[in-house]
């Protein structure tokens, strides 16, 4: 019996053991459960997913817009933040779309122009033009000093909202953009800790512990970083400024870009979204290397540069091409990707049958003498609006050679490059807002020396309105909003009415879903009297969002153009917004008796009375009625 006894104490004995270790598990599991959902509840820090809700009421339809805030994953050290672009797109998918999102850094977003500037804008138009019935959306998710360890992190998030392709153009940051091997938010060599840390980073609670350490490390004054010499993000990204070529530090964001580019294009399979990937290009003839070093085995960058000029001079041009290649590669400072990364581009994709656009021959066939230079680029390697144009005209062509959307493309429907270079909304002041950007960037380091910094920005000496309009918008003292509609209102009062049009297309393109910008210039087109432009905008603003002001305005501008019952339904509709808008009434009236409806007219008469006696329209509307009508 006490043998029996004993084995059941020791089976009780084991059974609390087992459940002692199992609450000691649990406890800190339970803790930080608790924790997170705490600090879900009482909305600590920011919302850092990729894609959030546009606040109520912005349109009729349920969008989600690209986080304002989300690249706050990323940066924690240099003090700013970038913000993706200002892209919409609808909630629930409709039927007859094709949703593509493009990804990539500032290349990919535009920089350093606005956003109706950006590649996938013009290429949005282009494929809506060949595909009219369908509802065409591009979400360019680009976000400048970024690299494909922050694409690794979005493709879980992009493939949730049901694309039908992915579009890339990524490789430049791979040293210095966040996260990269070289860059000061780098978070060490490991590839395996940062998407790690990513991952985790989704948690609430993680999401405060770096906040808690960053406090902590400002408290103790242990951040060792001296950013007052770097007014730029880019010289604020440099954590080693040399870094050879095929050194350990090369090796590694070769390898991790490898990696990324891989598992990207294997999410994408596994969920049987198609995918192009392109070539990069970067300035090779016009931008001499940064830092060259000597690494044994290699010759320096500048000898080869010189050899390259030397060559090119000499009517050499397919020699000068290679070398200028070449320079760029040794080229110490990482900000241009090396030719080994359109190999690992070209590698990738053939693992995967990916088709890869040939970026590198569009532009160097638009180039004098076949060599990329700043015919194209703005500095080392951010394209002008003709170089925007060029990407939008490759990712096209290789979407139509490989059949995306659909198997026939209607070639009539489709206009040469040349058609969209020449109108596209890209006004003045777009193009001086880029100059003034980059004019900035190349007053500091790495393009001036650190000890003495430019001073062109500061100088700088607007020549016409659109500069000077451009350089408040940079200094922050104007909104871009602003700035187009004042230089529209410039363009008008001087009577250039294909200049303020530009500028209020600008506007337009910039922000497509929203409903106010197509109000804003519809308005202007009113003022000069382009009655059926105007018409165009005030109908495209109502597919977005219903408003009274828009109803009013396309009744008044049917009623000049003699469509009585049709002007009526839009004013009608109007009244439920504006229903003590006496001009309203007075219009409604005058379109019963235009329309022959006595009592309707009389009544519209009484209402406006009685809702604003002193108004001028009521004698008016009462003529118009005796002379239809004489009693």
């Amino acid at each position: 019996m006490q043998h029996c006894r004993g084995i059941m104490s020791q089976a009780i004995s084991k059974t609390r053991l087992h459940i002692f270790r199992c609450l000691m598990l649990a406890f800190p599991l339970l803790f930080f459960a608790l924790l997170e959902s705490g600090l879900r509840y009482f909305d600590y820090g920011e919302e850092l997913a990729l894609f959030v809700p546009v606040a109520e009421g912005h349109a009729d339809a349920d969008y989600l817009q690209v986080n304002p805030a989300v690249a706050k994953r990323y940066f924690s050290r240099v003090g700013r933040t970038p913000r993706p672009a200002y892209e919409l797109f609808l909630k629930d998918k409709p039927a007859n779309s094709y949703r593509i999102f493009v990804m990539g850094g500032s290349t990919a977003a535009g920089w350093p122009y606005p956003n109706n500037a950006m590649f996938s804008r013009i290429l949005k138009q282009r494929l809506s033009d060949a595909f009219p019935n369908r509802h065409l959306e591009i979400i360019n998710t680009g976000i400048a000093a970024v690299n494909s360890f922050t694409l690794l992190d979005f493709i879980d998030e992009i493939v949730a909202q049901q694309p039908d392709a992915i579009l890339i153009y990524a490789g430049h940051n791979e040293f210095y953009g966040a996260l990269g091997a070289a860059s000061t938010e780098s978070l060490g060599q490991s590839r395996w800790l940062v998407n790690t840390y990513l991952s985790l980073l989704h948690f609430k609670t993680v999401q405060g512990l770096r906040d808690l350490f960053i406090t902590l490390g400002q408290w103790l004054n242990v951040e060792t970083i001296d950013f007052s010499g770097y007014p730029t993000l880019m010289g604020r990204m440099i954590g080693e400024q040399r870094v050879p070529y095929n050194d350990a530090v090369y090796r590694r964001a070769r390898a991790h870009y490898r990696q990324n580019m891989h598992d990207i294009l294997q999410r994408a399979r596994e969920v049987g979204v198609p995918v192009v990937v392109s070539e990069l290009v970067s300035n090779v003839r016009d931008q001499a290397p940064f830092i060259p070093v000597e690494v044994e085995g290699y010759p320096q960058a500048d000898v080869v540069y010189e050899d390259a000029r030397q060559l090119e001079g000499e009517g050499k041009y397919d020699l000068a091409r290679t070398a200028y290649y070449r320079a760029k590669d040794l080229d110490a400072l990482r900000f241009r990707a090396t030719e080994e990364f359109n190999e690992i581009i070209h590698q990738v994709a053939d693992t995967f049958e990916v088709p890869v656009v040939p970026m590198k021959r569009y532009f160097e066939q638009a180039s004098p003498n076949g060599i990329i230079g700043s015919n194209l680029m703005l500095e080392h390697l951010h394209p002008n609006v003709e170089g925007a144009h060029l990407l939008a005209e490759a990712f096209f062509d290789s979407l139509r050679e490989h059949r995306f959307i659909s198997e026939h493309w209607d070639e009539s429907r489709i206009q040469p490059a040349a058609f969209y270079a020449a109108r596209w909304p890209v006004s003045e002041l777009d193009r001086a807002l880029g100059r003034l950007r980059i004019i900035h960037l190349m007053d500091s380091w790495p393009f001036s020396p650190l000890d003495e910094p430019g001073d062109a920005f500061e100088h700088y000496q607007p020549s016409n309105e659109a500069e000077i309009l451009a350089y408040k918008v940079v200094q922050r003292q104007m909104s871009f909003k602003r700035a187009h509609i004042e230089l529209a209102m410039h363009y008008t009062a001087k009577e250039q009415h294909g200049l303020a049009l530009r500028e209020y297309q600008a506007l337009i393109s910039a922000a497509p879903y929203d409903a106010e910008q197509y109000l804003i210039a519809a308005k202007g087109m009113l003022d000069i009297r382009e009655f059926d432009t105007a018409l165009a905008m005030l109908h495209s603003s109502l597919k977005l969002k219903n408003s009274a002001i828009a109803n009013k305005w396309i009744g008044q501008v049917l009623m000049r153009q003699r469509r009585p019952q049709e002007a009526l339904a839009y004013l009608e509709a109007a009244t439920g917004g504006r229903p003590n808008d006496p001009h309203l009434h007075f219009m409604i009236g005058a379109v019963y008796v235009t329309d022959n409806q006595q009592q309707k007219a009389r009544e519209t008469l009484s209402q406006l009375s009685a809702l604003s006696p002193n108004f001028p329209g009521i004698a008016e509307l009462q003529s118009m009625i005796e002379a239809r009508w004489p009693q």
